[in-house]
């Protein structure tokens, strides 16, 4: 009889959500929350809360992400990478209000950023570009792209996309000995209760995972048993090392999986069952999601909360009052978005107990075609003429924004498998771990297999853009803001001890093709801000501060300025698996490949007769400790003289209101004190001797007097170089009694080059956004189609940012090269509505 009921209480629950359903009206959750408080009883305070939460975050607070199209998947030392970032909000996919700063960096093996891009977009996406360097050393390079505004959350959801680069001199492998080596090491075997746990008495799916196992992965086969040996069942593991197997623990027992390698049996022990808990399982028909909820504790499902969501939207809820042991739920998949599904059991203490994640698809929405409109043959150095349609189901043309490239499907072997825009948006960025091969679950073929295999990848990753408790509690961290453009702040400060803020009139000037004014006073704490300002070159600035800026007789003399350092560089998390580089035997027709691209490179150099290759340089080194790490980043600060004496003021453990002149007092050499003869003296009357003579100050490299110098507070100095007599006429020309050198916080790392300070007043280059090199491809209509120059583009064509609008189709048109075969037109990008897409057509070239 109860089972009846909860199966009739789900079916009123479906008529409720077809009425009401919360996702479709976010902006009425508030009023409609409302009404429910005062209309029923019983209602949870904390279904209130995450509900409001929710619509917090997908209305105010919602993440962005970033999806970049490469012009190809592997390129060789010498080559350029082309690439589409696109930036769109988190939830719905539609371009962001927030950010229109974009930061694109390619990082090398040992986690450095080799490259940057800092681009500027008002749409959905930005072009950019990477050339890379002819003497590259060959690897696995990192291409990371992040706003600002995403820095508030892990780093872990930043893009990153592994680039393969041979080198230039690369060693074309034997054909006949391209065999990988095979892996000894015992697999590293994960096991994943459905909902979380193991629970005495309860019969659970339990996924099984080999931890970075690709598509092709060798099947593993065990059994379960308990600790006395006794099988309980068995299991295999298939594409992507996925498997499964049922398990109902008994009380008091232990489990583990037994794998035999050769002659030895290899035990993993399995999750420690709980006496008590929860079991929630979750499966997808075709037109339901059927959640399962049951437990063993004595009071039974009373209170308990189920809530599901996607991507932040709302997706149901529902809350049990009577007191039962089970749970069946049928939620309308017509009622979802496609993307991953989480559902969570919050138990009557309002604390979340299981979590299961699925991925609901949905008919395909979109229909993408590529027509050639001039002629049905194509030859060489030919004219192509293309038309994209981008149409919905119900046959209308679809406004979006999408990138092209079209390359040779002989050398670079498409990857039908391999990760793209709709794969990355609805599937990898709302995932614990990466899912390799991803686009395998969305081709077609053996649908009930790759269902299989997809829910099981759901079993064994987790939804982490935000944890439960600590986002019910905290709501969503917003330390870092998004950018609109750069801008130009920081404060001003009394120029003497104790060097506090202070309000002050300020001028900014731009001295680039002529002059940009603008004038505005600090706040009551001296803060000043200036921008947004969008420039895509690097401009001289010159600032102001102090008082009577726009009278006859400026006062500078009190006054010293501290600009806000640019945003540092993200720290990089070592979370790619990094093996000795093997592309050579991954990638097909790889030898072919190394051989065109190095000769397209070689023959770049032939028509640049400024440029030469230089012989190759064999480097070697070792690991160096982070003390070493910072010692060179100082080094690469100074003038490169050893100095004759260095404080690092950090380890000094020094960070108080006072000047440098505390820090150098007790050097050798050096002595500070007043001046004598002077019956005015003032708290400036004070001179520093270098073995006595009278040194020069510098700050950041740039010449300043004593009084700019005591300026800097000791918690803005990062170290001091005290240079005698023969260093500093070395490393600063005419500098013949000596330097004492001030290296700032504020300096280290900044892309804001100084080229003079002084009190009041501080000149510098500005570095604006990137501006992106235009893709080249010979027009053979303006050139002789006979020119003797070898045309082997491996890229014919790239063309990013075409905006479709919705009333025609796209149009784009290139010409082929002097190869003859098939080329890969690959289509990546978005509509308007929030959709991404892919396609993939081949073109014959005779």
């Amino acid at each position: 009889m109860s089972g009846f009921f909860y199966w009739n209480y789900s079916l009123n629950l479906e008529y409720y959500k077809i009425l009401y359903p919360v996702k479709k009206i976010p902006l009425l959750i508030s009023i409609f929350l409302l009404f429910l408080t005062f209309s029923f009883s019983g209602i949870s305070g904390l279904k209130i809360l995450i509900l409001n939460r929710l619509n917090e975050y997908t209305s105010e607070k919602y993440p962005e992400k970033i999806y970049i199209h490469t012009d190809r998947p592997y390129y060789t030392a010498g080559e350029n990478i082309w690439f589409d970032a696109y930036l769109v909000n988190g939830v719905s996919h539609k371009k962001s209000e927030k950010s229109k700063v974009i930061y694109v960096e390619l990082i090398n093996e040992n986690n450095e950023v080799i490259s940057e891009r800092k681009l500027f977009t008002e749409t959905i996406s930005a072009e950019g570009d990477f050339k890379l360097p002819i003497d590259l050393p060959e690897g696995n390079y990192l291409l990371r792209a992040y706003t600002n505004y995403m820095r508030n959350q892990p780093r872990d959801y930043f893009f990153k996309k592994e680039i393969p680069v041979f080198a230039i001199n690369s060693e074309i492998l034997d054909n006949k000995n391209t065999a990988l080596p095979e892996n000894t090491e015992l697999p590293d075997i994960g096991f994943y209760p459905e909902g979380g746990y193991l629970v005495d008495g309860l019969n659970n799916k339990v996924a099984v995972k080999i931890k970075g196992a690709a598509l092709s992965a060798t099947p593993v086969v065990g059994i379960i048993e308990d600790t006395e040996g006794n099988k309980i069942t068995d299991f295999k593991t298939h594409e992507f090392g996925l498997g499964f197997f049922y398990l109902q623990p008994e009380p008091g027992k232990e489990y583990r999986a037994v794998i035999s390698s050769g002659d030895e049996n290899i035990l993993y022990p399995l999750p420690i069952p709980l006496s008590e808990g929860y079991v929630m399982n979750a499966s997808i028909t075709e037109k339901e999601v059927v959640i399962n909820v049951t437990t063993n504790k004595s009071e039974g499902l009373k209170n308990v909360l189920i809530v599901g969501q996607q991507r932040g939207i709302a997706a149901f809820d529902y809350t049990h009052e009577k007191i039962s042991n089970t749970i069946l739920l049928k939620i309308p998949k017509k009622d979802l978005i496609e993307g991953v599904l989480d559902i969570v059991l919050f138990n009557g203490t309002e604390k979340p107990v299981a979590e299961r994640l699925l991925y609901i698809e949905k008919e395909e929405k979109l229909a993408i075609s590529v027509k050639k409109t001039n002629g049905f043959n194509t030859y060489t150095r030919d004219r192509v003429n293309l038309e994209v349609e981008i149409k919905n189901k119900l046959g209308k043309l679809v406004p979006g924004t999408f990138s092209i490239s079209v390359t040779d499907a002989e050398l670079i072997k498409p990857n039908s498998n391999a990760e793209n825009i709709k794969t990355y948006l609805l599937l990898n960025s709302d995932l614990r771990g990466k899912i390799k091969s991803p686009n395998y679950f969305f081709t077609p073929g053996d649908t009930i297999k790759k269902h299989q295999q997809l829910d099981l990848i759901m079993l064994t990753h987790g939804w982490s853009r935000f944890i439960w408790q600590e986002f019910l509690e905290n709501s969503v961290r917003q330390e870092f803001k998004p950018e609109d453009g750069i801008y130009i702040s920081g404060h001003t400060i009394n120029a003497k001890s104790p060097f506090q803020n202070k309000f002050s009139e300020t001028k900014l000037t731009f001295r680039k093709k002529g002059f940009y004014q603008e004038t505005d006073n600090t706040n009551n704490i001296g803060y000043f801000s200036y921008g947004p300002f969008v420039f895509h070159d690097t401009i001289d600035v010159f600032l102001q501060a102090g008082s009577g800026l726009s009278t006859e007789t400026p006062n500078y003399s009190d006054t010293n300025i501290k600009l806000v350092p640019q945003p540092q560089q993200p720290t990089i998390i070592p979370d790619r698996i990094i093996n000795p580089f093997n592309q050579k035997q991954e990638i097909t027709n790889v030898e072919a490949f190394i051989k065109k691209t190095r000769n397209n490179v070689f023959r770049d150099f032939e028509f640049d007769k400024e440029r030469e290759q230089l012989a190759e340089v064999q480097i070697k080194g070792k690991a160096k400790t982070q003390e070493e790490i910072a010692e060179i980043k100082r080094e690469k600060r100074t003038r490169a003289f050893a100095p004759s004496h260095r404080i690092v003021v950090d380890d000094m453990g020094q960070h108080g209101g006072g000047d440098f002149m505390e820090l150098i007092m007790h050097v050798p050499g050096v002595r500070v004190g007043r001046k004598y003869g002077d019956e005015n003296k003032t708290s400036q009357d004070f001179e520093i001797n270098l073995r006595g003579l009278k040194p020069a100050f510098y700050l950041d490299n740039i010449k300043v007097t004593l009084p700019v110098a005591r300026s800097i507070s000791q918690a803005n100095i990062d170290f001091i170089d005290v240079l005698n007599i023969g260093p500093a006429s070395a490393a600063y020309g005419l500098e013949a009694q000596g330097v004492i050198a001030i290296y700032t916080k504020q300096g280290r790392g900044n892309k804001l080059r100084v080229t003079d300070r002084k009190l009041g007043s501080i000149n510098f280059k500005l570095e604006g956004f990137y501006s992106t090199r235009e893709f080249y491809a010979p027009d053979y209509s303006l050139v002789d189609r006979n020119r003797s120059r070898e045309d082997k583009r491996t890229t014919l064509f790239w063309q990013p940012n075409i905006i479709t609008h919705g009333f025609q189709n796209a149009n784009v048109y290139f010409y082929t090269s002097d190869e003859k075969g098939r080329f890969q037109i690959d289509i990546e990008g978005i509509t308007n509505d929030g959709i991404p897409f892919h396609n993939t057509s081949i073109l014959e070239v005779e």
